[in-house]
């Protein structure tokens, strides 16, 4: 078993919060590998740092971020207490439970335990006598068919995993050359009527814990995610890069806060030369996003919230130029708004978008993303290197981003009674380097003709106004 290696910067006492009612009611066993740790129970939860170290993992806790990260092997965890959300390996999930502060640091149910954490970290539990145990792999389940195509590209290859019914999926790199896919709750069975036809793939079989993929040499896992309706997993395989021959450059350090009163930090998207997306009518996006960034800064205010626009007028913005401003005066949160525009004349809906380190979640961000970047052409040169030097800089408040993101997406669904079309990440330009949780609210389709009648309104202009500000306001009062 490994060292134990957790570290517990900061105990609950340092989160702010005011102890909690209930109490320590007793322990439960978990064993794994041959040792077995009693963990207090805190009323109906469990302590969770003990589990933690049975396992060798370390557990941190941020009070900048009121954030705690797990970290087993290749593997990273990040939640918060009294939030449903977890980030596992930079994927976006939401448990049916919030963990809680606890004497002991942090406790949460069983079922967030194995579900949310352990899960994601290549474990399950399994009920024992007096406790549970700590197994590898994914939880056993009932069976699942899965239908598995590829498509092979001149340097890549897409595989795709059709599931006969939701379920959360997890993909590791378990070795060179050899991918490991394993789904909650589920046995995963290969639809063999589907030949596979690859030449970077050299087979995909059923084990006890899931799908094992084998690779043609030279090839890697580049990336993956999740699609839902019908339910599937995406897998990009290709080249790995080589490994570089210096030490990357440091991810600029988080700022210590300064004293004083912190901004919210609009972007209205576009400007200048850059007019955006066009509506039937002539409506272009620059204006609009600046008149909604006017009132969305006015309610804003009218909360009590400091707020600074990244422009004030008809003015041009390099895409850098505008997260540095957010960082420079060391901002709450930096919300970029934009509109939308479909071939389709019926696609409606607002979106909204944190940053992804690596791809986006489906064909659709991926295109969104492609067009936005597009703009501010005055952007300096090197913004695919910057992007990447500053992945380690923008990890760290990626899972606030994604709160941030799911607040203001839920208020302006219920809000203005749109469709819910969710919360994605891709690769934004105008997020990289973000130090702060960091957004992109498209905020209607001008391609769609009564949407962007509506979005012309100024009445309407101030309901969506108010609906963002609800959600960044309920976002920044939660406490992350």
């Amino acid at each position: 078993m490994k060292r134990l290696t957790i570290v517990l910067a900061v105990l609950a006492v340092l989160l702010g919060l005011r102890p909690v009612a209930a109490q320590t009611t007793g322990t439960v066993s978990f064993r794994y590998a041959g040792h077995v740790v009693r963990a207090p129970l805190f009323g109906s939860r469990v302590e969770l740092v003990p589990v933690f170290a049975l396992l060798g993992a370390t557990a941190k806790f941020s009070p900048a971020m009121g954030t705690w990260g797990v970290q087993l092997d290749n593997h990273m965890i990040q939640f918060s207490p009294g939030l449903r959300v977890v980030l596992a390996d930079g994927k976006l999930a939401e448990g049916r439970e919030a963990p809680v502060a606890s004497p002991g640091g942090i406790a949460a149910s069983t079922d967030f335990l194995d579900s949310m954490i352990l899960s994601p970290l290549g474990f399950h539990l399994e009920r024992v006598a007096d406790g549970f145990r700590i197994t590898p792999g994914g939880r056993r389940g009932a069976p699942l068919t899965v239908r598995a195509t590829a498509a092979d590209f001149s340097t890549t290859t897409t595989l795709v995993l059709t599931m006969g019914r939701p379920a959360m999926a997890h993909v590791n790199e378990t070795r060179p050359g050899s991918v490991t896919i394993t789904m909650e709750d589920a046995s995963p069975q290969l639809d063999r009527a589907t030949v596979l036809r690859s030449r970077r793939i050299r087979g995909l079989e059923p084990t006890a814990d899931g799908l094992e993929l084998s690779l043609a040499p030279g090839i890697g896992l580049l990336s993956w995610h999740a699609l839902s309706d019908p339910p599937r997993v995406i897998l990009e395989l290709g080249p790995k890069a080589a490994p570089p021959t210096s030490a990357p450059q440091a991810a600029p350090a988080r700022r210590p806060t300064r004293k004083g009163v912190r901004p919210i930090v609009i972007d209205p998207g576009h400007g200048g030369k850059d007019s955006g997306a066009v509506s039937g009518s002539g409506l272009e996006e620059k204006n609009l996003t600046l008149a909604v960034a006017r009132r969305l800064a006015r309610v804003l205010r009218r909360m009590g919230f400091a707020v600074r626009l990244t422009r004030e007028d008809d003015e041009t913005r390099a895409l850098t130029d505008r997260t540095a401003l957010a960082n420079r005066l060391d901002a709450l949160a930096f919300v970029s708004l934009h509109a939308n525009a479909s071939r389709a004349a019926s696609v409606r809906g607002a979106e909204t978008y944190y940053m992804s380190l690596d791809s986006a979640s489906d064909a659709t961000a991926a295109a969104v993303a492609k067009l936005e970047n597009a703009a501010g052409s005055t952007a300096r040169s090197g913004s695919e290197l910057d992007m990447i030097l500053w992945d380690m800089a923008q990890a760290e408040v990626l899972n606030e981003s994604a709160q941030l993101a799911l607040s203001i997406q839920r208020r302006l669904n219920s809000l203005l009674n749109l469709p819910d079309r969710g919360v994605k990440q891709a690769p934004f330009v105008v997020l990289t380097g973000a130090t702060m949780p960091a957004v992109l609210v498209e905020v209607g389709f001008l391609s769609n003709p009564k949407e962007a009648r509506r979005l012309a309104d100024s009445a309407y202009q101030d309901q969506l106004a108010g609906a963002l500000a609800t959600g960044i306001a309920e976002f920044l009062r939660s406490g992350r």
